[in-house]
């Protein structure tokens, strides 16, 4: 059990809606953790289901526990008002179908306390299906402090989940309401002011797969939102003079153009979309490129059908290539 006689406060977030099937799992696995000196911040965000009544039974069973009842406006709206009545030095955020392990906190929160320059620490996630039991015993990995620019390289870098933040990172940053990939709007910017992060591969945040979920469905708002969200990092990387993330970010994006083009077809009302984000691409500059990148990109953005083909044949001759030699 981690000593929490001077420890600071931790206040983890969790925005609610419609998991009631969910929803205790996932709190009584933020109440079970060592680090024991947490504000839980329930955010339910008008669920029409059983939810409001299972938060305010928390409220009875733990003095941590606080409740938020207020209309429906989004995860976005939920974190956001989570945020402003946080109390505490530092911030965490749990999706309530999610669930962590009874370490996350104290394992993060550690190498914060050993070193006050830093902002920020992060886990890795074990995904598994909706019905499937949690491998809840995982190996604790050594913790690694890498700068932001390293951090981006990291597999689920993205995501607001999985984190401890000190809560002064957030001044000044919303998560934007109504968007489909807000983390996406916030993240890198988050991580920019941290400007170093302590690291562990443990898989320490389980993640639930389900049918449904918002992650899981494509429409033409999804892909808006996601451009609107490269955009937007592709022009703060350029205007910070960050040009090895500025083409980092650039070619991420023109391959994320290059997907819409394919599945575009699936899509309804999309195609006008994707030609003002053709134009808008074709604008930035390559000039930091390689010749391979160039390449690349101007195929990925001006013949995505080719560039398909292309990657189709490439991996057609591989396969031929690994059978004749095994």
């Amino acid at each position: 059990m981690f000593k929490n006689n001077t420890s600071p406060l931790v206040s983890v977030i969790v925005p609610i809606y419609k998991v009631e099937k969910y929803l205790c799992e996932c709190v009584d696995s933020i109440i079970s953790q060592t680090y024991t000196n947490l504000e839980i911040i329930l955010v339910d965000d008008g669920s029409p289901d059983k939810c409001p009544e299972i938060c305010d039974e928390y409220v009875k069973q733990d003095n941590r526990v606080k409740v938020i009842h207020k209309q429906n406006g989004g995860l976005s709206d939920a974190r956001n008002v989570g945020i402003e009545i946080a109390q505490g030095e530092y911030l965490s955020f749990v999706d309530s179908d999610d669930v962590i392990h009874h370490e996350m906190i104290e394992v993060l929160m550690q190498p914060l306390l050993e070193n006050k320059e830093m902002k920020m620490a992060a886990c890795q996630c074990l995904c598994f299906t909706d019905g499937d039991e949690i491998d809840a015993i995982q190996k604790i990995m050594p913790i690694e402090i890498i700068d932001y620019c390293s951090f981006f390289n990291k597999r689920l870098w993205v995501t607001s989940w999985g984190k401890v933040y000190r809560s002064e990172l957030f001044n000044g940053i919303k998560f934007p309401v109504g968007r489909i990939h807000e983390d996406e709007f916030t993240t890198y910017k988050i991580c920019y002011e941290a400007k170093k992060v302590a690291y562990t591969e443990s898989q320490l945040l389980f993640y639930r797969l389900r049918k449904g979920s918002i992650t899981e469905r494509m429409s033409a708002k999804r892909v808006v939102d996601e451009y609107a969200a490269l955009k937007g990092q592709v022009d703060f990387f350029q205007m910070k003079h960050e040009y090895v993330l500025y083409v980092k970010f650039l070619f991420y994006f023109a391959k994320r153009y290059f997907y819409f083009m394919n599945i575009k077809k699936d899509i309804e009302g999309i195609d006008v979309f994707l030609k003002q984000c053709k134009k808008e691409l074709k604008n930035y500059s390559r000039k930091s490129f390689t010749t391979k990148q160039k390449i690349n990109f101007f195929l990925f953005v001006n013949f995505p059908r080719t560039r398909c083909w292309m990657g189709k044949i490439k991996r057609i001759m591989f396969s031929l290539l690994k059978c004749r030699f095994v």
